[in-house]
């Protein structure tokens, strides 16, 4: 098999590039052919996965986070090049979710194993967008964007949870409310929310549940609108978004839909896999299958079970 390794050099506190020679070791001692490529920047990313499928490579194998993989994703959609998956990320939201191990030799035997499936996609046209865009987790509108936008301003801050829940508390005295239209087959809201998560994965924010039925091969995007409560009541919520158990609250509503709309009076800013993705109105749908990845099936996309989550 030729691969290539792409490489963000800033991920995992500049120990990417080190990390990734630890995977480029074992997956040639397993006889894989494979080059390391560092990037620049996202759309220098996206330039090297066009670059290698041109090339005819076998697969794409990022050494990365889930911005990183975004950026791949947006040339290996619906190609027959399997993705690849080093964790070197924030949160490896989407690493997390397929059980790919953060050890680079245990992801690496993952990638060696050989075994693929196709999993979903999120799609977006979006105001403010150039091109409609792939994202792979979660899109985020309202107070999510906010978190997503201090995070991937201040890349300084700690990654996975623990950096969410800190940006979180920072901003939230400040935000105000924002006033959504959420319209899909069957549900048609408008009011004021905290906000609006667009799921095709169960989590975000380093293991942040906001929605778990979210699975990534069942067809749907799962919409969690969280409504306009007090701050003091968000406080206490919090807490609940590590368990999952956030979803039966009042406030919040959970929806498997192929496709939603999201509308606004003001343009919101929304973010996708922790990317800037263009502003409301958008338009987002799931393209089914339409990303091959490197997962062991035993360990492969982790499935909520509604009668579990009620047993906790």
């Amino acid at each position: 098999m030729r691969s290539v390794i792409i490489v963000n050099p800033k991920a995992k506190r500049g120990r990417a590039v080190l990390l990734a020679q630890r995977a480029q070791k074992r997956l040639s001692e397993r006889g894989w052919e494979c080059e390391l490529a560092i990037s620049e920047s996202g759309e220098h990313i996206r330039h090297l996965t066009k670059q290698a499928i041109d090339k005819g490579t076998d697969s794409v194998i990022v050494a990365g986070g889930d911005g990183s993989i975004h950026h791949a994703v947006q040339e290996l959609a619906n190609s027959e090049v399997p993705l690849g998956i080093i964790p070197c990320g924030r949160g490896n939201d989407l690493a997390r979710t397929l059980g790919i191990p953060r050890v680079p030799e245990e992801a690496a035997d993952v990638i060696a194993s050989g075994q693929v499936k196709k999993i979903d996609l999120g799609y977006i046209s979006a105001a403010n967008l150039p091109e409609p865009h792939y994202y792979c987790g979660i899109l985020t509108c309202g107070f999510d964007s906010e978190v997503a936008a201090f995070a991937y301003r201040h890349r300084y801050i700690p990654g996975g949870w623990l950096g969410y829940i800190g940006g979180a508390l920072f901003l939230l005295a400040k935000f105000q409310f924002m006033e959504v239209r959420v319209v899909g087959k069957g549900v048609e809201f408008q009011g004021k929310v905290l906000l609006v998560a667009t799921a095709n994965c169960p989590s975000y924010g380093g293991g942040l549940w906001i929605a778990p039925t979210a699975q990534l091969d069942d067809g749907l995007l799962h919409v969690c609108i969280i409504r306009q409560t007090s701050k003091l009541r968000i406080l206490l919520l919090l807490p609940t978004v590590f368990t999952g158990k956030h979803i039966l609250e009042p406030e919040v509503s959970l929806h498997g839909l192929k496709k939603v709309r999201l509308e606004s009076e003001h343009q919101l800013p929304l973010f996708a896999d922790g990317d800037p993705v263009g502003t409301t109105p958008a338009e987002i749908q799931v393209a089914p299958k339409a990303l091959t990845v490197f997962a062991l099936e035993e360990s492969s996309a982790t499935k909520f079970v509604p009668t579990d989550f009620f047993r906790l």
